[in-house]
């Protein structure tokens, strides 16, 4: 928990302290018919620079697991793979759960044709009609290339020349997409580029809009791919495509996706595959099973279908996640005197784990908070903890307003209210823990 938050709670409690003396102090005529008081058992003494009144602490105890911020420990028995460079990624946790040389640049052969399909559909010209170029042909007529079979002065939809690019790999597809967006590929390129540096892909750098090109220049790292991967699946046409196992478009002979994994694999989503002699095997891999979804990243393979399925195993095997707070779902009440309002988190809480590791998290309510209070007040945090850590701390949140108090009760009622008001206060500066 933030300083600012310890040191509110703690001032809310010796407010609280002051109130409750005040209210439940006897009368004269109550203290001398009252016996001595026992003597009071030891206390342990308040942190140095506590505020006044604040509780004792305890001793601190040495907690188990990493500290907070350090990265997840990983599960047993990785995979052996053959890739050269390989991620294997959560995308929804943001959790890394496997990496061979995962930041290292390498030649990325088509995996390159997922960007190009992003900067097109991000472009809005998805509906538009595209004539395809003697140099598009030309690129296609490629020696061992990929290719749609596109004839110079052809009219086709960009929604078609997309499905094919991302389903067969089309590199006559890549550069009718590039002029059209652009004007030109060496344009097209350069915005290529500077969307690479737009999403930080620190070691992604383009030289075509196919991939074909065997350079230097053009390469990326298995990070790099995942993260690319990510923002290009949130567009629900590039998702139906790279999943498609078959498609028929208008232009083009039936499509048959050159991902093998898809249907053969249980849950595989995508996304794109990629050769060249220089690169190897590359594939970019997507993978959905229940709540969980996975990315493996493959470069430079002599298997990149078996390596990716190794590593989705391994991610669904060996790992967990968990969702203990979720801002569609209270998570508690805060209540008041006659009134009560649910309480959710400001964004979800989760993690992904080894099976094996623990997982909890602990809710702590502000020990006062006036009424009326719109829906969206803060009213405490959670924090997440991993083998005993915190590893993620959210806001809590009224979901709902909560309604002024009722001005009509007497001098009687209201302390007694009060009295009830500041017990529950008490009551919520102890923290709430609950296993995940």
């Amino acid at each position: 928990m933030p300083t600012s938050r310890a040191a509110e709670r703690a001032a809310a409690s010796a407010a609280l302290l002051a109130l409750l003396a005040v209210l439940l102090a006897p009368t004269p005529a109550a203290r001398a018919q009252s016996p001595a008081p026992s003597p009071a058992p030891a206390q342990p003494t308040p942190p140095a620079g506590s505020p006044p009144g604040a509780p004792p602490q305890p001793a601190a105890s040495p907690q188990p697991g990493a500290p907070p911020g350090q990265a997840p420990v990983l599960a047993p028995d990785p995979p052996s793979l053959t890739a050269e460079g390989a991620v294997l990624v959560d995308p929804l946790s943001g959790v890394l759960l496997h990496a061979d040389d995962a930041e290292a640049p390498r030649l990325i052969a088509s995996t390159t044709k997922i960007m190009t399909a992003l900067l097109a559909l991000e472009a809005g010209a998805i509906e538009q009609r595209v004539t395809v170029s003697a140099n598009a042909v030309a690129v296609g007529a490629t020696p061992g290339a990929a290719s749609l079979e596109l004839r110079a002065g052809q009219q086709i939809t960009m929604r078609s020349l997309l499905t094919g690019l991302v389903m067969r790999s089309g590199n006559d597809a890549a550069v009718a997409v590039a002029e059209h967006v652009a004007g030109g590929e060496a344009a097209f390129v350069a915005r290529m580029n500077a969307r690479a540096r737009e999403l930080g892909l620190t070691a992604t750098s383009f030289v075509d809009a196919s991939g074909l090109a065997d350079e230097p220049g053009n390469r990326s790292s298995p990070l790099d791919l995942a993260r690319l991967a990510h923002v290009a699946l949130r567009d629900p046409e590039f998702a139906s495509w790279a999943s498609a196992r078959e498609r028929t478009v208008d232009g083009l002979a039936p499509l048959t996706n050159r991902n093998l994994l898809l249907g053969a694999y249980e849950g595989a989503t995508g996304v794109k595959t990629g050769y060249t002699n220089r690169a190897g095997l590359c594939l970019v891999a997507s993978a959905t099973r229940g709540d969980r979804t996975l990315y493996a990243v493959v470069l430079d393979s002599e298997d990149s279908f078996a390596d990716a399925a190794a590593l989705l195993d391994h991610g669904f095997d060996a790992y967990r996640r968990v969702v203990p707070a979720d801002p569609a779902v209270p998570v508690a009440a805060y209540r008041w005197g006659g009134a009560q309002t649910p309480v959710v988190a400001a964004e979800a809480l989760d993690v992904t784990v080894p099976l094996a590791t623990p997982v909890a998290w602990r809710a702590s309510l502000d020990p006062v908070e006036a009424r009326p209070a719109a829906a969206g007040t803060v009213v405490g945090s959670a924090e997440l903890l991993v083998a005993g850590a915190v590893v993620d701390t959210v806001e809590l949140r009224l979901a709902a307003d909560a309604p002024a108090p009722d001005p009509g009760r007497g001098g009687a009622a209201q302390a007694g209210a009060a009295v009830q008001e500041a017990l529950r206060g008490f009551a919520r500066l102890e923290p709430l823990d609950r296993a995940a």
